[in-house]
């Protein structure tokens, strides 16, 4: 409806300005876009060629590194002087022998060995020396500790110690460990022949 003289009451129409509303999309997607990419560098995604790590050394384990961890002999028994005995011809087995004791308890068994897991290898090569012994993992650390018990008689003969060392040392090669950013390769699987 028209009122003479004064123009038409309907409401001005907007100009819908469509450069500007492009112009807002597009710099929304250039964010956008630039904060994808930085992510993706930050995340290690880019497109640089991956770095060629060198390979890793093959460390040996060797018997005189387990022998060097320190063991405390204890007598698990009433027998006087049983565990000096036995820390005698330990050291002549070229293990690091630590002052011998007595336990608060009466064992069981021929030997208990108590161990941290730092010193699992070395445990097993103790263990090796004893015919029947008991390998009991604890919490901690540098733990290693032999309780000698009624059942012990004699340690197993060096021929058949020395053939059980190889066996462990064999079996048990260092493990990688797992890290963010490995400074070598581990070493590429032997074909089977």
């Amino acid at each position: 409806m028209t009122i003479p003289g004064r123009g038409d009451l309907s409401p001005r129409r907007k100009h819908r300005n469509w450069r500007r509303r492009l112009g807002v999309v597009l710099a929304v997607l250039l964010v956008a876009g630039g904060g994808y990419v930085g992510y993706r560098q930050l995340r290690g995604g880019g497109t640089k060629q991956p770095e060629v790590l060198p390979p890793c050394p093959i460390a040996r384990a060797t018997a005189a590194a387990a022998t060097r961890q320190r063991i405390i002999v204890r007598n698990a028994t009433l027998r006087t002087g049983l565990a000096n005995d036995v820390s005698h011809q330990l050291r002549q087995r070229h293990f690091r022998v630590g002052k011998p004791g007595n336990t608060l308890f009466r064992g069981k068994g021929v030997a208990t060995v108590r161990y941290s897991p730092d010193r699992s290898q070395a445990a097993r090569l103790v263990a090796a020396q004893f015919s029947g012994a008991t390998l009991v993992a604890v919490a901690g650390s540098r733990v290693l500790e032999v309780d000698v018990g009624p059942r012990f008689r004699a340690l197993v003969p060096v021929a058949a110690a020395q053939a059980a060392d190889r066996a462990i040392l064999s079996f048990s090669s260092p493990a990688p460990s797992a890290t963010s950013s490995p400074a070598c390769a581990p070493p590429a699987p032997r074909p089977a022949p």
